[in-house]
């Protein structure tokens, strides 16, 4: 489809193909070869999922259900146990599922932790993967850094170190870091966690920004629910190793599924609706 971003089908992932840190090679798996106790192993069982271009979709879920394990296997990371992945139409065999190949493709990720270097200044955290892959010369990139701390608001502390900045700031800055890369499809991972209300308002219509501004297609892994109500997207669920179809924030408010009476018990009991935000003017 010409407006499909991502598509996953049946895909699997069995606890002893998440193996080594974040950064390491996919181990070789077999997609096909299935085992009796293989079910019972998994962490993630035949997710199915579309998401269309400039769409943003939240993923939630208890911990533990393997949210970030499936964000990682959309970038490359780990490796699936089974199943297809299609990006921006383009099927991707088992063999060549990695990181790099997903990268070119246009697809970034923003780790829970930000993942900045930390002898490195903001303007040179977000400058690094352009000088690295020769995206432009030095004025080109010196360019597209201003637009990404502009975008983030963030050129005030260009010359400050990570260690010198907030929680809230450090998550901006890995947001601009890759948004710098021009990515068609970016991931986040809990983008709002540990952050404080002023933050996390200011935060989220920044990000909302990308998919207005400049079509970003953006998947959020997110224990932050009303988030979804914000940013006016839908949020699908792991839940019971699989993935639920995905519907807005009200729907699973209103919902009697085992999913709303879990993880909506405190809206439903208090009556709380969040405030909503106006997108500032960049």
């Amino acid at each position: 489809m010409q407006d499909e971003a991502l598509r996953l089908e049946n895909v699997s992932l069995a606890y002893n193909d998440l193996t080594g840190n974040m950064f390491s090679q996919p181990r070789a798996v077999s997609f096909f070869k299935h085992r009796e106790d293989d079910e019972q192993k998994e962490l993630i069982r035949n997710v199915n999922l579309t998401v269309t271009r400039g769409e943003t979709l939240c993923i939630g879920g208890g911990s533990g259900q393997g949210k970030s394990a499936l964000l990682r296997i959309i970038a490359g990371l780990v490796r699936p146990t089974r199943g297809n992945i299609y990006y921006f139409g383009e099927y991707i065999p088992p063999e060549r599922l990695t990181a790099l190949e997903v990268a070119k493709r246009q697809v970034g990720l923003v780790f829970q932790n930000g993942a900045l270097i930390s002898n490195l200044k903001v303007r040179d955290n977000i400058a690094l993967p352009l000088r690295y892959h020769k995206m432009g010369s030095p004025e080109e990139i010196d360019e597209k850094v201003k637009m990404a701390m502009d975008l983030m608001r963030v050129r005030e502390e260009a010359d400050m170190f990570p260690h010198q900045l907030s929680v809230g700031m450090q998550k901006r800055v890995a947001i601009a870091r890759s948004w710098a890369m021009d990515p068609k499809l970016l991931l986040m991972d809990e983008p709002t966690a540990g952050l404080d209300n002023y933050n996390r308002r200011n935060l989220l219509p920044l990000i909302d920004n990308m998919r207005q501004l400049f079509k970003t297609t953006i998947i959020i892994v997110t224990h932050d629910l009303l988030m979804t109500k914000e940013l006016n997207c839908n949020i699908s669920f792991l839940h019971k190793k699989t993935l639920t179809e995905p519907h807005s924030f009200d729907y699973w408010l209103n919902s009697d599924s085992d999913i709303s009476r879990a993880l909506f018990r405190d809206f439903t009991n208090t009556g709380s609706s969040p405030t909503h935000f106006i997108n500032p003017k960049l």
